[in-house]
């Protein structure tokens, strides 16, 4: 009998490849309705399935980290940086104290994508207010993160937005 199962992924590579499909998926479903319904029809969708998916996500993710011991952000930035959809972004954590944590994403193929393909850049704040916010209902739900900057300087970026997790104290 064959084993179809030995492919060598290191932990790595899975996370790119897992990423690289949800935004494969997730893209192409944005397109396809976008071009049949207007950009506002498909951004509207998009946030009702971000919506909903954000949750579970956090959820599932949450199950596989070790909590024990550990502050909310913490946690909070071991979700983040667990998930796959987060992997391509290159996540850095700027600051982190007891009731805060600012956190940068350094690369996003999205933005990248909009504007080599003319389509100029996207308002990602209310999508991944919606994930970031999500994830942090599911550790903690004192925690509320809000959008410091989005594209920031898209011709030249040093990041691409930048995030505040926060305990109100």
């Amino acid at each position: 009998m064959h084993d179809f199962t030995n492919a060598k992924l290191s932990r790595e590579n899975l996370m790119e490849v897992a990423a690289r499909t949800y935004f494969t998926i997730d893209g192409v479903w944005f397109l396809a309705v976008e071009k049949k319904f207007g950009f506002e029809t498909a951004f509207e969708l998009n946030q009702a399935v971000w919506k909903q998916a954000g949750p579970i996500l956090g959820k599932r993710l949450l199950k596989n980290i070790d909590k024990k011991g550990k502050h909310p952000l913490q946690i909070l930035m071991e979700l983040l940086f667990t998930d796959p959809l987060m992997h391509v972004h290159k996540p850095q954590v700027m600051e982190l104290t007891e009731h805060k944590v600012v956190f940068r994403c350094t690369e996003c193929s999205i933005q990248v994508a909009r504007i080599r393909d003319g389509r100029g850049v996207y308002n990602g704040i209310p999508g991944c207010s919606m994930l970031f916010n999500a994830y942090a209902r599911a550790v903690d739900k004192r925690i509320v993160t809000t959008c410091n900057s989005c594209a920031a300087n898209p011709d030249n970026p040093e990041y691409w937005c930048e995030w505040v997790s926060e305990i109100p104290e």
